[in-house]
Formats: structure tokens, sequence, C-alpha cells
């Protein structure tokens, strides 16, 4: 990696104390819920992120959701903790991704239909792939942000302009020299996430080079049908599919529900 690219994944400004702390409760195989709790109940931007989110209509509740510890028995500590990374990049100091032609509140609306999808499709037959993602299912669009920080810091003007998400993946390494992907998984990495978040952040535009090819490719799927500008057919995900021996019935119930949701 060039200097300039080094300079901007040292340089990006880091998440909150808070993220640390639970990236470090998280990493191991005996989750200490109370540590957990007691770590978003004291930041306030987690905490009522991940109220407000657990209370969207969709999810179906009867009563309101009012505890981080009623939210964790109903999501998961994975899932939490993606809710904990979805706010702190909301209260994140750089937040430009105009260079994509997108608000950033089109870019998290992108990723929160990418999760949304993947927790539909997967949660009752394959809750394992959720759990083993660390939550990386709810900030898959992360290395746009991180492409746009290099942009600046290198001092290159510059908007892009395709949209699917492996010609966007060579058009960043063409323009900056390494994909949006690229440079989020080398962050995470620096930031010290275990290795499977980072690698399949790297490679769930192309799983059969991850650590886990199933698991990166549901990534592949949401990546697919949910793009910073538009909404593709199901069809486009079928081969995607039937290679790596998921149903397409499971996941086109999930794309369903999502359109249904739409209208």
């Amino acid at each position: 990696m060039n200097n300039d690219l080094l300079y901007t994944i040292e340089s990006f400004p880091p998440l909150p104390e808070s993220i640390n702390q639970l990236n470090e409760l998280c990493q191991v195989d005996d989750v200490d819920l109370k540590a957990v709790i007691k770590v978003i109940e004291a930041d306030p931007i987690l905490y009522t992120d991940i109220l407000r989110y657990s209370n969207v209509p969709y999810h179906g509740f009867r009563y309101p959701i009012t505890s981080i510890s009623q939210a964790i028995s109903l999501f998961g500590v994975s899932a939490i903790r993606g809710m904990s990374l979805t706010a702190a990049l909301k209260a994140h100091p750089y937040s430009d991704i105009s260079a994509y032609g997108v608000s950033i509140n089109e870019w998290f609306g992108t990723m929160e239909r990418q999760q949304r999808f993947l927790e539909i499709w997967l949660l009752k037959k394959h809750r394992s792939i959720l759990h083993s993602l660390g939550g990386l299912t709810f900030i898959l669009e992360i290395g746009r942000l991180v492409a746009s920080y290099a942009l600046m810091m290198t001092k290159k003007s510059y908007s892009f302009y395709e949209n699917e998400a492996k010609k966007l993946d060579e058009e960043e390494k063409n323009i900056i020299g390494r994909s949006g992907d690229e440079l989020a998984a080398e962050l995470f990495e620096f930031w010290n996430f275990e290795k499977l978040f980072f690698n399949c952040l790297n490679h769930s535009l192309n799983p059969e080079k991850g650590m886990e090819p199933q698991t990166c490719a549901v990534l592949e799927c949401a990546r697919t049908l949910f793009r910073l500008k538009e909404t593709r057919e199901f069809e486009e995900i079928e081969p995607i599919l039937e290679k790596y021996n998921f149903l397409l019935s499971d996941a086109r119930i999930a794309y369903e529900i999502m359109i249904s949701e739409d209208e």
C-alpha cells in the first residue's frame, strides 16, 4: 500500500471508546452480557439509537422496547453490536459521501435495507451465519465512506458513476488505488476487529476467496439487490444462491417482504 493510503487508514477519525470496549467484549465465546449493557448504557448515543432501531414498526413488537437488556434478548448480541456500529457512524465526524451521488441519509438507508433483507432471510434457518458476521450486516457499504475520505486525503476530486457493486469496486481501484472494501477491511483490521469480520467485508463481492465463502455469499446477495441508488430484481442473485447451496425460496420470501414494505 502506498504511503497516502496508509496515512488515510491511520488518520481516519476513530470510533468512540465504547465501540472499542464492545469489540473486546464480543470477541470471546462467553460474552459478558452485563458488561455489554453497562458499556451501551454509559454512551447516550449508542443507547438512544439502539432503542430507536429496536422500536421501528416493521419489527412488529406489541410493546415498546425500553431497555438494552430487552433488545439483547430479542435481537442477540451480534445485532446489538451492529446497531452500535451504525449509531457510532451516524455520529462520526466525517460523513461526506457526496462522491457517490447520494446523501448520507440515503447511504444509511441502503445499509438498513441490506441488513433488513439478511435478517428476514437468515434469522430462522441460518442464524449462525448472522451471528458469525458480528454486526457487519449493518454497515456493508462502510467502504464508500472510507474511500470518500481517501479521496479527500489524496486531494482528488472525483464523482463515481458506477452503481453495480463489482464495477464500483473496480472504479474505486482505478481512481484511488484500492477499493473501498479493501480500505475498510484494512481499517477494521487496524482497529483490532476479529479477522472474520474484516475478511468477510473484504470478500463480500468475491465469496470464493473469503475465509467462509457461504457467509460472504449472503453479503454479496444483499449488496447485489440493494444498491446505493436502486433495488434490483431477485433473479440477479439466483446464481449466487445456487452456487452456495441456499434455497431460492427462502431468499425470495425475504425479498418479497422487503418489496411489500416499500409499497
